[in-house]
């Protein structure tokens, strides 16, 4: 049975969650953090040389979220559904959303 992931080894740190199964890519390049959550739809792509996003600990991906080019993404980041992260979320503790994905919501540090 094929559930639809194409998530290649040592990508993501401990703790993964994915909610639910299918259409799920990660580039071989993309390094994820500890304890973050994922849910259908989503795909982490590379670049053309051969480097990909790097996203930090606690982050949640919502259904059908797609984050592309060499970029960053903090700690304790949320990435609202369908949402397209084209640029990097360095300092965390965010909400993003939208299309080109932007800050909605500041998160209190804990």
């Amino acid at each position: 049975m094929s559930l639809g992931f194409s998530i290649p080894i040592n990508i993501f740190e401990e703790g993964l969650c994915i909610v639910h199964y299918g259409s799920i890519v990660a580039s071989r390049h993309a390094k994820i953090g500890k304890n973050c959550t994922i849910h259908s739809c989503v795909n982490i792509g590379g670049s053309s040389d051969r480097t990909a996003a790097k996203i930090g600990d606690n982050c949640f991906i919502g259904p059908g979220v797609k984050i592309f080019n060499t970029i960053e993404i903090g700690n304790n980041v949320k990435m609202g559904a369908n949402a397209v992260v084209n640029k990097s979320f360095e300092d965390g503790n965010v909400v993003i959303a939208g299309t080109p994905a932007k800050i909605v919501r500041q998160l209190i540090a804990t």
